[in-house]
């Protein structure tokens, strides 16, 4: 991260898996990307004088890190997504560092068989690290969508003090197209 503020892009080594379940360092740099860019609109448009000026600063300032949120935010909901098909599909993963390629890669497998008899604890011990993995997409569906939500009113936010500062514009559909 620049002195400057979040860079552009989102750091590679904060898009894992276990950031994704224990999700305090996603949320603290969407939160200073925010403080960095939505939450001092006011003052940058001040100084800017032209309505191309305003274009330019909403398409190398707000438009990127807009993107780099959403990818970040992305890639947890489909981390927990492709987790959820796989527990539901019986496979309880022991690698708790599988990355989100190496999980949509297994392969549906036959139902465990477990010998009780070398194992009695083998079935339950099973159940029970599907259900943790239960329980970890629903901490991760949780606070992703709680961000999504606050994407989509400090994006609002944003569009609103853009349409007051500079000219009326739908500022979001124009990010839209600029990530498609």
């Amino acid at each position: 991260m620049s002195p400057s503020g979040p860079s552009d892009s989102t750091p590679p080594t904060l898009l894992t898996p276990e950031n994704c379940r224990s999700s305090t360092r996603i949320r603290a740099f969407l939160r200073l990307s925010r403080m960095a860019t939505d939450d001092t609109i006011r003052q940058h448009l001040n100084e800017i004088k032209s309505n191309t000026g305003c274009d330019e600063y909403f398409n190398s300032k707000i438009a990127p890190q807009w993107e780099t949120r959403s990818k970040a935010i992305q890639y947890c909901d489909s981390y927990s997504k492709t987790l959820r098909k796989r527990t539901e599909e019986g496979i309880a993963l022991h690698d708790r560092e599988a990355s989100l390629d190496s999980i949509e890669k297994l392969e549906k497998k036959e139902p465990e068989e477990f010998n009780l008899r070398l194992d009695p604890y083998a079935l339950r011990n099973h159940n029970q690290k599907l259900e943790e993995q239960y329980s970890q997409c629903d901490a991760i569906d949780s606070w992703v969508k709680n961000e999504k939500n606050v994407e989509d009113i400090i994006r609002e936010q944003t569009n609103d003090i853009l349409n007051d500062k500079c000219y009326y514009k739908d500022w979001l559909e124009g990010f839209k197209k600029l990530s498609s």
